[in-house]
């Protein structure tokens, strides 16, 4: 049997092993909630603070940020593709729970995890300083954030995600760095009017977490509620929530920061933008799931933005899953391809098609953009006979959670030179007769 050599680009979730200092024990004498074992939960190793407030382990006290200048490098590059065609790109990395609410942080985050915070605000700063030396525009929400006063805190007690006081004080800061920018004069003029609805409380997938391991009922994730409404523009109404056929002028991608409807962070935005804000966040995407899905979908480029907000919780590694996804990024967003004629592409099966291609036609920075046809499609292999004997094969597999779109990118780099003859490329779902294959490049030529 023949040996594989196989590459796969698997956008779903993250995980990081962090371990700091040393792990304490029960504590539920000393707990308002009768908690005990939060620290030694597999599920979500969480210390209990003062005043109701809860911090995970892994994400909030983690004290280092992990961003490598090449990884950064490859930001800028998806940066200066979406610039080239008229889009800029503005990253708003949301610092953790512990550096903007550290006041209810337990003496145990520092006696037996080691959490330092002046350590842990320098690497957020050494993150977002290393952006901004990549040229890239990165909004510093932090001190925004802890200035946040009133009766509502800037984060849930017993959830990490932001209340709606949280999205709006953030929605305000990132407003003012997009004004500051060239182009901001340009955006669509609308007005809005944000009303106050019913308090709201979010379905918490960390609070039920948590109260597994407590007697009494953990403080419930409640939020003033929001509405955000157009209420005057010199064109037609447009839905700030995603309507496809919107696209807006200033588009947002995301996690569940950005999804919570209970924030109204889009309408906060809009409202502080006084332009319509389209969100294509993604609740579970995690870094990739909501930009992946917007960059490669047919809305992004028939319509895109003159702004692209991109938020992502400081501790969602970027460089997690390799080059594979950032490289696909920057391709999508460059569009700088040559379409292999549709006479070169025959099918071999349902599923499969087989591309003939050129002496010379990839280059080690080239990639293969392919679309199957068929929007609904979520996984693709793009595969080639190596000169020895061997295969490579490279697969991408769209999670459940992101939208579908059916165009996928194939960085090949070193292989590219054996891959002269002919490629196969197979699809879970494939229309032949829409199906299309390109040459693309992420970078300026």
């Amino acid at each position: 049997m023949m040996s594989r050599i196989r590459q796969s680009a698997v956008r779903t979730g993250i995980a990081i092993a962090l371990t700091l200092g040393s792990w304490g024990t029960g504590y539920a004498a000393s707990s308002a909630f009768g908690c005990a074992g939060l620290e030694t939960n597999k599920q979500l190793a969480s210390v209990e603070g003062r005043n109701g407030f809860f911090y995970r382990v892994i994400a909030d006290l983690r004290m280092e940020q992990q961003l490598s200048e090449h990884t950064a490098d490859q930001i800028a590059t998806i940066a200066e593709a979406l610039e080239a065609q008229g889009t800029t790109l503005v990253y708003v990395p949301i610092p953790t729970k512990s550096l903007v609410l550290p006041q209810y942080l337990p003496a145990t985050a520092s006696s037996d995890f080691g959490f330092d915070y002046d350590v842990a605000k320098k690497a957020y700063e050494g993150v977002i300083q290393r952006l901004r030396e990549h040229g890239i525009v990165t909004v510093d929400l932090l001190e925004r954030l802890k200035e946040q006063s009133g009766e509502e805190p800037p984060f849930f007690q017993a959830d990490f995600h932001w209340t709606s006081a949280g999205a709006r004080a953030s929605a305000g800061k990132i407003a003012e760095v997009i004004r500051s920018l060239p182009g901001a004069g340009e955006l669509q003029k609308a007005e809005f009017e944000t009303r106050p609805t019913m308090p709201s409380s979010i379905i918490s997938t960390m609070r039920r977490m948590l109260q597994a391991s407590c007697t009494d009922a953990l403080p419930l994730p409640r939020t003033q509620g929001y509405e955000t409404v157009e209420t005057d523009s010199g064109t037609s109404a447009i839905d700030i929530f995603g309507s496809p056929s919107s696209g807006g002028t200033v588009a947002l991608v995301g996690t569940s920061y950005s999804d919570l409807p209970a924030s109204n962070f889009a309408g906060f935005l809009s409202q502080a933008l006084s332009t319509p804000v389209t969100n294509f966040s993604i609740s579970g995407g995690n870094q990739f799931g909501s930009i992946t899905s917007y960059l490669t979908s047919e809305v992004f480029q028939a319509n895109r933005p003159r702004f692209l907000i991109w938020e992502n919780p400081i501790y969602n590694n970027l460089g997690k899953f390799g080059d594979a996804p950032l490289i696909e990024l920057a391709t999508a967003a460059r569009q700088s391809c040559r379409r292999i004629d549709p006479e070169r592409i025959s099918p071999l099966g349902p599923t499969t098609v087989s591309v003939a291609l050129e002496q010379g036609e990839i280059s080690d920075s080239a990639v293969i953009y392919a679309f199957s046809g068929d929007t609904l499609s979520r996984h693709a292999t793009l595969s080639f006979k190596l000169h020895d004997g061997h295969d490579y094969q490279s697969s991408i597999v769209r999670a459940d959670r992101m939208v579908s779109t059916g165009r996928f990118y194939f960085p090949v780099r070193y292989f590219a030179s054996e891959a002269s003859k002919r490629i196969t490329l197979e699809f879970d779902r494939l229309s032949t007769n829409a199906a299309a294959v390109s040459v693309c490049h992420p970078k300026a030529r």
